[in-house]
C-alpha cells in the first residue's frame, strides 16, 4: 500500500511518501553517470592503448569545418569536446533536477510535464547506452529510468479545490 501524505494547503498536492526520493534516486543516477564519463574518461583514465593511440593520431590529423569558411577542428576535438559536454550535462541534469524539485516539490505531481521530461531524458540515456556502452552505464541508466517512470505513474497526485 503507498502511504500518502497530505502536504500543506499552498502546494495543492498529496504526495506519495516514496515519490520524492524516488525521483531523486533517478537524478542523483544520471548525474551519477555524467560525472563517472568525466572522471573515468577525462580525469583520470590513463594511457591509451597503442590502438586507441592510433586513432586518436588519425583523427586529430582529419579536420573539418561545420560552417562554410568557419573554424578549422579535427575531428578528435569534436569527439572530445562532444564526450565533455556530453558528460557535464549528464552531472548537471541530476543537479538541476534535485534543486528543482526540493525547491518545489509540486513539480512530481502525477503526469506532469517535469516528469515527463525526466523519463525521457532517462529513456534516452539508456536507449543510448544499450547501443553504446558498457554493462554499468546500461544498468544504472534502466534504474534511472524506471524511479522517475515509477513518480510519473504512480506519483503524487494534484489536488483541485472545488
Amino acid at each position: 500500500m503507498t502511504a500518502i501524505t497530505t502536504s500543506s494547503a499552498s502546494s495543492g498536492t498529496t504526495s506519495a511518501r516514496w515519490a520524492a526520493p524516488a525521483h531523486f534516486t533517478g537524478a542523483a543516477l544520471l548525474g551519477a553517470i555524467g560525472l563517472a564519463h568525466l572522471l573515468v574518461v577525462h580525469a583520470f583514465g590513463g594511457a591509451d592503448t597503442p590502438a586507441e593511440e592510433a586513432i586518436n593520431e588519425l583523427s586529430a590529423r582529419t579536420t573539418t569545418t561545420l560552417i562554410e569558411g568557419g573554424r578549422q577542428l579535427s575531428v578528435f576535438d569534436l569527439n572530445t569536446g562532444y564526450s565533455v559536454g556530453m558528460g557535464l550535462l549528464g552531472m548537471l541534469f541530476g543537479l538541476v533536477v534535485i534543486s528543482a524539485v526540493r525547491a518545489a516539490p509540486q513539480l512530481i505531481a502525477r503526469w506532469s510535464l517535469f516528469n515527463g521530461v525526466c523519463v525521457v531524458a532517462a529513456a534516452g540515456v539508456f536507449w543510448i547506452a544499450l547501443l553504446y556502452f558498457p554493462e554499468p552505464v546500461i544498468v544504472i541508466s534502466a534504474l534511472a529510468t524506471l524511479c522517475f517512470a515509477a513518480v510519473f505513474v504512480a506519483g503524487s497526485r494534484s489536488v483541485r479545490s472545488r
